[in-house]
């Protein structure tokens, strides 16, 4: 707001000086400063209009709505309320009033005043209504409580409390006479409940007699009638039943049994009313005496299905040497309990070999399904739910245990969907197979399971999964993984024309000798036999027909997919033993490492590097403790170097794939 200085508020009444423009200046200033000094306090008016008018349909309105309910449910009283809404009225508008335009400060609170008791002028019916409405409800809550009385008890109890409330008389009698009504087919619905749940024909009949003679006077006669013809109706009811139960009981009780004893044998806690109804449903049949064994026995059986396969079989020849060596008061039992244990443990053993899953779920952990439909949509939800699987299968710590993380159930539609993938999809799908492994224990088994699973055998999705995980390259820096996953596609090509399998394990075999034996031979040809289709398609070579070869693809391939080969002169046995090398490592640095390794085993054995170099080199399955490769040392029987108690084997420094 503009000030004005009061020596500037004198003018000299001189008519000159009215005249001048200075003077005329003046005024105008005048008539403007007050001008926006009105129009500031109009917008801080309606400013502080808003405020109000905000508090009053947001707080006033919750109040109101708040006090409403409480009166309208009984809570309070509308005299209780209007007395609340004024106390909160007064000190919410004080809280505000001194953030409010001096000049419009009446002009609100009156504005105030006004809603509030416009808001609150609803109270009063809310109270009449609510009044009216308890009455009745307390006389709902009577007539329930006295139902649940003895019948005398509660109509004398109900009478004498209904007469003080504040309802109409018809009410009240109407009241009393329900109940009577009521208590009348509590009692007749009572008796018939009773003798269903107790195939108690014999009171039915008393009741229809009862109902004939007219004893439940407070029905009237169709109610009556009901009534009748309802417990007429379950006596028909109850001599069908009980015929059809006991024929059905004698029918069904093999599966009865058969369904206990599935519970016993797959280590269900067995619930007390469970093993009593069948008690009851095999009683008198040809399958009682063999419920009583199995329910004698069952925590014995449950227990020795809690072990694994290595432990079964302990406990198997545990029984067997007691049984040979001790009297036994009923030999028959004992050996009935011998035979249950092996079949027991048959079945784990296939299970935990075939579908380990299975074991996992009757361990009490969670088995994930592995659908087609995730696999095609998210295959890294399908490989963490994978994983979950299989580190599950290896926590179970079973000897005999082959982890399979995918379900039998779940694996041809989980193939299909896998077959169906292009190279690059399937490459990706190995690459998170692979990630997700890392850090799990015996992570590469886990992959190498379940990539073995998803190639329905075919160990060339395996060793393109060992290529990925080491990023092995070919001399002219081809990824071996992609030609390895793109074979293996073009061998599907029935009209690729490709040499024979005795003729590509005959130039594998001469390629490999002894370097690599059993399942890794196996992984490598299978590899090899991909590589050779990959760069037969790659090279767009025609192969003449199946005897036909390709030396240079053979060559290349058998590079690519074992990485190469040393071929070692020994002085005992072959002279030409062969060991695989570490993966495209040249000869010359090969041998470097060796005559490094040599030295060091010299040095601290007292050997001579020529007694060393006599001995044979194998690829040890053993890694250093920085995860390096070592190679032991065997004599022609296979025998590893010992000195002083302990096994000696060349280290690789810092070769790690």
């Amino acid at each position: 707001m503009v000030m004005i200085p009061r020596s500037q508020g004198r003018i000299n009444s001189s008519p000159q000086l009215r005249q001048s423009p200075a003077f005329s200046g003046l005024s105008n200033l005048g008539q403007a400063i007050g001008g926006v000094v009105d129009a500031r306090n109009e917008l801080a008016t309606k400013e502080a209009k808003v405020k109000v008018d905000d508090i009053l349909t947001v707080e006033l309105s919750e109040q109101v709505t708040k006090l409403k309910n409480d009166v309208a449910n009984g809570a309070m009283g509308a005299e209780d309320a209007n007395k609340l809404l004024s106390g909160w009225s007064e000190k919410r508008f004080k809280e505000i009033e001194n953030d409010l335009p001096q000049h419009a400060r009446q002009d609100l609170k009156n504005h105030w005043t006004s809603n509030v008791n416009r808001n609150g002028t609803g109270f009063l019916p809310l109270q009449l209504r609510a009044d009216e409405q308890r009455g009745l409800n307390v006389a709902d809550r009577m007539t329930e409580i006295a139902t649940r009385m003895p019948r005398q008890q509660g109509a004398e109890y109900l009478k004498n409390n209904i007469s003080t409330l504040n309802i109409p008389e018809h009410v009240k009698q109407q009241r009393l006479s329900t109940y009577n009504t009521s208590m009348d087919l509590i009692e007749i619905d009572s008796r018939i409940t009773k003798a269903i749940e107790t195939k108690n024909t014999q009171d039915l009949q008393a009741l229809v007699g009862e109902l004939d003679q007219g004893k439940y006077g407070y029905l009237d006669g169709q109610q009556a009638q009901q009534k009748k013809a309802q417990a007429q109706s379950r006596i028909d009811a109850i001599n069908k039943q009980v015929e059809v139960e006991e024929n059905k009981r004698v029918q069904m009780a093999g599966k009865v049994f058969g369904d206990f004893k599935t519970q016993v044998l797959t280590g269900r806690m067995l619930d007390e009313e469970y093993s009593l109804n069948v008690e009851k449903a095999v009683s008198g049949t040809e399958h009682e005496s063999e419920f009583k064994f199995y329910k004698q026995q069952s925590n014995n059986f449950q227990h020795f299905n809690q072990l694994s396969t290595t432990e079964q079989l302990k406990r198997i020849n545990q029984q067997k040497s007691k049984m040979a060596n001790s009297p036994s008061a009923d030999p028959a039992t004992e050996e009935k309990i011998l035979g249950v244990f092996e079949s027991l443990h048959a079945e784990k053993l296939e299970n935990i070999k075939k579908n380990p899953n299975q074991a996992v779920s009757e361990a009490g952990l969670k088995v994930h399904t592995l659908s087609s439909s995730e696999l095609r949509s998210s295959p890294k939800s399908f490989v963490s739910k994978l994983i979950d699987n299989g580190v599950n299968q290896i926590a179970l710590k079973d000897a005999n245990l082959s982890v399979r993380p995918i379900s039998e159930e779940d694996l041809p539609e989980a193939r299909k969907a896998f077959e169906a993938m292009p190279v690059n999809e399937k490459l990706n799908f190995i690459g998170e197979l692979i990630g997700q492994s890392k850090g799990v224990q015996d992570g590469s088994s886990l992959w190498g399971s379940a990539l073995g699973q998803l190639g329905s055998g075919d160990l060339s999705y395996v060793m393109a999964g060992v290529a990925r995980m080491n990023n092995y390259r070919s001399t002219k820096g081809e990824d071996v993984a992609t030609a390895i996953v793109s074979g293996t596609q073009a061998l599907k090509n029935k009209q690729l024309i490709l040499p024979k399998d005795d003729l590509l394990r005959q130039e594998f075999g001469k390629y490999v000798g002894t370097s690599v034996t059993g399942t890794t031979a196996n992984m490598s040809f299978s590899a090899f036999k991909s590589i050779y289709a990959h760069l037969t398609e790659r090279d767009n070579y025609q192969h003449k027909d199946k005897d036909d070869i390709n030396k240079n693809l053979v060559s290349t391939a058998l590079s690519m997919a074992t990485g190469g080969v040393y071929k070692q002169n020994v002085k005992y046995g072959q002279s030409d033993w062969k060991v695989s090398k570490p993966y495209g490592m040249d000869d010359t640095n090969f041998e470097s490492h060796l005559e490094k390794g040599y030295n060091t085993i010299a040095k601290q054995t007292g050997l001579s590097v020529a007694e060393l170099q006599d001995l044979r080199l194998r690829r040890s399955d053993k890694r250093s403790a920085r995860g390096e490769i070592q190679y032991d040392l065997i004599n022609e029987r296979g025998t590893p170097l010992i000195v002083n108690g302990a096994i000696w084997r060349i280290n690789l420094n810092g070769v790690t794939k």
